[in-house]
């Protein structure tokens, strides 16, 4: 089932009737898991990113205050499942999440190609999946990637808990290969200066998009419908693009310069 098949389904399935004179929550929990240059924290520990804004245009348009939750994305996918956060954005929509996970259409205008990473005084060849054979490949914990390198089994598969660590081996010669997102690839190497030492290789594979995650026992739950309607009025307004430069609100701005918590951004 492709990306595009399979999230009619689902959102028909999470429909339900609304409770007679229920009110929405007024909070949107998100689990929040860093992946630069989409989804960073700051030195005050707030929300940063492309994936950061796009969540609280979000929350604007339920009318709620955005509360993130920073966690590991192991942790992440641990409160999307018992429902103690209710919407994540930038996991894959893998057949296991489905479980518990509604991806939501439509998807993030965003480049979701899968990269490889090589020292660049390593020969090998790399511009056919077939090249991977042989390889020591770094991963990161818990990710996706596409689904013919996450079953593979014939692989060898270095786990770390963040790309970075991945890099610092590849550099250290522990790894062969890296296997990330071709943006947050990029960013890790720019943001840790081993971009002299580092090449990207030709092989390029497309990954599993961005979709807007919410958990199935979120308490958004009966509103499903309107958090359809949301997004696809974000998309509308072209807010679903995560690398969109935007204008903010003036009444988002507090007396000192910094932004106020929860604050949303015009549509400009």
């Amino acid at each position: 089932m492709s990306r595009r098949q399979h999230w009619p389904a689902a959102l028909l399935a999470w429909c339900c009737v609304l409770p007679l004179h229920a009110a929405p929550p007024t909070v949107l929990n998100i689990a929040f898991s860093e992946m630069p240059p989409w989804k960073m924290v700051d030195a005050h520990g707030e929300a940063q990113g492309p994936y950061a804004r796009i969540l609280r245009q979000l929350a604007e348009q339920l009318d709620a205050t955005p509360r993130f939750i920073v966690c590991s994305l192991s942790r992440c996918l641990q409160l999307m499942q018992r429902g103690e956060a209710d919407v994540a954005l930038g996991l894959a929509a893998t057949p296991e999440r489905v479980a518990y996970i509604d991806f939501i259409s439509p998807g993030l205008d965003e480049d979701a190609r899968i990269a490889f990473f090589m020292r660049r005084n390593d020969p090998r060849p790399l511009r056919r999946y077939e090249d991977l054979a042989g390889l020591r490949v770094g991963v990161t914990h818990d990710r996706r990637y596409f689904a013919r390198f996450d079953q593979d089994s014939t692989l060898q598969k270095d786990v770390a808990l963040q790309t970075e660590a991945s890099m610092r081996k590849l550099v250290a010669g522990r790894v062969d290969v890296v296997i990330a997102p071709v943006w947050h690839g990029r960013s890790v190497l720019a943001a840790t200066a081993l971009a002299g030492r580092v090449q990207q290789m030709p092989l390029l594979m497309p990954g599993y998009g961005g979709y807007i995650a919410f958990s199935r026992l979120s308490p958004w739950g009966p509103y499903r419908a309107e958090v359809a309607l949301a997004i696809t009025r974000m998309r509308a307004l072209g807010q679903l693009d995560p690398n969109r430069k935007v204008v903010s609100s003036r009444r988002c701005d507090g007396q000192s310069g910094r932004r106020l918590p929860g604050c949303g951004f015009d549509g400009r």
